[in-house]
């Protein structure tokens, strides 16, 4: 029996293809490719050969729709360059891949708009979970997600009123931490630099660092918050606006470690010497943060840890297993920029 091989550009091979070249029946094909041990050495082996002969590939989205489930764990997030989003990523895979689970990436673009519409496709593929990682919620986002019955798990930083699962950081929890140690070390005139991210971890540094600067009887006006993304660059812009407003600034908390180099940058072309002038400290224990002279005290998020924690929970959510939240506290790395 002879049957045209498809080829690129006249459609996808399909499994009648593989059938008719087999001289089986369609249904027949789809047991050989889901329950090998359900069909005779024989047949199998002739299905193989149909299979390899025109390179069929499953479709499985068609299969999920099919089936009604899938093995597609989706995970948006706002930006591929949002902080720690490779090392978490990481993270998931390392549970969730021998478990048999892909993980289908993608991002807003900081988009909010685009949050429903993005959603609405990935859900049409009969998703397994959804991992939301540093998302901010429209409207319309809790009453999708309640509607489509699966686990979701908000990860990165931990929430109030998480949709279903989170595991994350208390940025709040960190961001006092390390100002408390600046006023710990006898520093009087501390300011505050952001830069533009999400409201709620804008939210959580600051509520940080007022707790700590009023907990040591300091006043907390020294914040700049930039309209620009945490970069080199916005440091270095940054630094001369602290300067002229508060000449009597002695130490700087900036809320990435990016933003704390470039402000290092600056203070070296000014010649304003760390930390004997100035105290820099930063957020994230970038690769960055170690190499920078002189080196950055900053705050260490265990983006690896909360991968494989969220993982971890996930999966026995979806083997209906019990699960926990666990904990993760930021920590300090001390170095000599303080």
């Amino acid at each position: 029996m002879s049957v045209n091989r498809k080829r690129r550009g006249t459609g996808r091979v399909t499994l009648t293809d593989v059938a008719n070249l087999a001289g089986v029946g369609t249904m027949t094909v789809s047991r050989a490719l889901r329950t090998p041990d359900q069909v005779s050495d024989k047949l199998r082996k002739k299905i193989d050969a149909a299979v390899s002969e025109l390179g069929y590939l499953p479709n499985l989205a068609a299969s999920a729709l099919a089936s009604a489930s899938s093995r597609t764990v989706a995970m948006v997030v706002p930006s591929l360059a949002e902080a720690g989003c490779s090392t978490m990523f990481a993270g998931l895979q390392q549970v969730l891949q021998p478990a048999g689970y892909q993980i289908m990436l993608t991002e807003l673009h900081h988009r909010l708009e685009s949050e429903e519409a993005l959603l609405e496709t990935l859900l049409s593929w009969n998703l397994a979970a959804v991992i939301l990682l540093s998302v901010e919620h429209g409207p319309g986002l809790r009453q999708w997600l309640s509607s489509a019955r699966i686990p979701v798990m908000e990860t990165g930083s931990i929430r109030s009123d998480p949709l279903d699962m989170n595991i994350g950081i208390d940025h709040a929890e960190g961001m006092f931490q390390l100002t408390s140690l600046l006023a710990g070390r006898g520093y009087q005139n501390i300011g505050l630099l952001c830069a533009s991210q999400q409201q709620r971890l804008f939210q959580q540094h600051l509520h940080g660092w007022h707790k700590a600067m009023l907990r040591h009887h300091m006043s907390p006006h020294r914040v700049i918050n930039a309209a620009t993304p945490a970069s080199f660059s916005a440091g270095a812009r940054q630094l001369p606006e602290f300067i002229l407003n508060w000449p009597e600034l002695d130490a700087l908390i900036c809320v990435s470690d990016e933003l704390a180099c470039g402000v290092m940058y600056e203070c070296q072309r000014r010649r304003i010497r760390i930390p004997e002038d100035l105290a820099v400290v930063g957020y994230g224990n970038s690769d960055v943060s170690q190499v920078c002279q002189p080196a950055l005290t900053t705050v260490t998020i265990p983006y690896q840890q909360i991968g494989t924690h969220a993982a971890k929970a996930l999966l026995a959510r979806l083997e209906d297993r019990s699960w926990e939240a666990k904990p993760l506290a930021p920590t300090l790395c001390l170095r000599d920029s303080c």
